[in-house]
């Protein structure tokens, strides 16, 4: 483990990401949230939950079943105050996933955020050529050639053909 995350060359599990979700529900758990307004809720979910989950996404290719559950965490805390709430919420998730101008409450799903940060990873290969890290990757994974040309074989890992 490394920061929180598990240092891992394989593809990530559902048991894997379990600290992940843990860690969500116990700041859930922690905060006194009946008495804590539906603003203040959703301030809480934007600020800290959210980040927690941003920096997983930023790192791995998180599976389906994960994103799902953080994503069902993060509603039912900010719905009924509690993260394992088996209740459902007052308003679908399409509607509460769409940013504010479009009638939702701003808040991005991990699914498209996990996404997100991964076409970031490649940007970052694509452009910043200057950094150790970028010049490994351009030496040792894409064997000198553009991010976009190079070869995809069994012997890269799963994030690394998933990206």
């Amino acid at each position: 483990r490394y920061l929180g995350i598990p240092l891992l060359a394989s593809r990530l599990s559902h048991m894997d990401c379990k600290v992940l979700v843990n860690k969500l529900l116990r700041r859930t758990t922690s905060w006194l949230s009946n008495s804590l307004s539906f603003g203040g809720r959703l301030q809480l979910l934007k600020s800290v939950l959210f980040s927690i989950q941003v920096f997983w996404c930023c790192t791995f290719v998180l599976p389906v079943a994960v994103t799902k559950e953080c994503d069902r965490i993060l509603i039912s805390f900010l719905w009924h105050g509690v993260g394992n709430s088996k209740k459902g919420g007052k308003v679908a998730w399409s509607k509460v996933f769409r940013p504010r101008e479009e009638g939702g409450l701003g808040i991005k799903d991990a699914r498209s955020w996990n996404r997100a940060a991964i076409m970031k990873i490649g940007w970052d290969i694509c452009w910043r050529k200057g950094s150790v890290l970028m010049k490994w990757c351009y030496a040792v994974m894409l064997k000198n050639k553009h991010f976009w040309a190079a070869p995809i074989t069994g012997a890269c890992s799963w994030s690394w053909r998933n990206m």
